[in-house]
Order: structure tokens, then C-alpha cells, then sequence
């Protein structure tokens, strides 16, 4: 079966968010922005969660768990992108 919906590549959609991220913190502020953006994140990853499975309830522990695993994961990554990219400026 063909299937014609064309996906956006993980980084370009990323890359969509951080842009809306910039331009809300010019005049919220980066603070503002970053709080609402993890806020935003955990909603619609509760909401995925619950998409994958058909006892939330039962499952919460292990799907907080797996977000919480791969957020850490994500934030270890690009902490050491921008270590190394402070690193090349001094």
C-alpha cells in the first residue's frame, strides 16, 4: 500500500519548534519560554503515552520512565554540542 503523506525529518520539525521558541523569548524571554516549552513537551508526551498503551494507569510508572530516560538522553547530547561550541569560541 502507498503511502503519499510525506514526513518532516525529526530535526527539521525540532527545528520549527526552537524557531517559534526564539522568536516567543524576544519578547518573554528565554526563562518563560524554555518552562513553557517543557511544559508543552510533557503534556503532548502524556498524551502520546497514552495513545501506546490501553492502561495508562498501569503503565505510568514505566512511560515516565522511558520520557524521562530519553529527555536526559536529548539534554546530555546537546549539553556537550554547546560545551564544544563554547570551547571553539574562546
Amino acid at each position: 500500500m502507498s503511502d503519499d503523506k510525506q514526513e518532516t525529518p525529526f530535526f527539521e520539525l525540532a527545528d520549527q519548534f526552537i524557531d517559534l521558541a526564539n522568536k516567543l523569548a524576544q519578547a518573554e524571554g528565554s526563562a518563560s519560554v524554555g518552562t513553557a516549552l517543557r511544559y508543552a513537551a510533557a503534556r503532548y508526551n502524556t498524551f502520546e503515552a497514552s495513545l501506546s498503551t490501553k492502561e495508562l494507569a498501569k503503565d505510568e510508572a514505566k512511560m515516565t520512565d522511558m520520557l524521562c530516560d530519553d529527555f536526559r538522553e536529548m539534554i546530555k547530547v546537546n549539553m556537550q554540542d554547546y560545551i564544544q561550541r563554547l570551547a571553539k569560541k574562546d
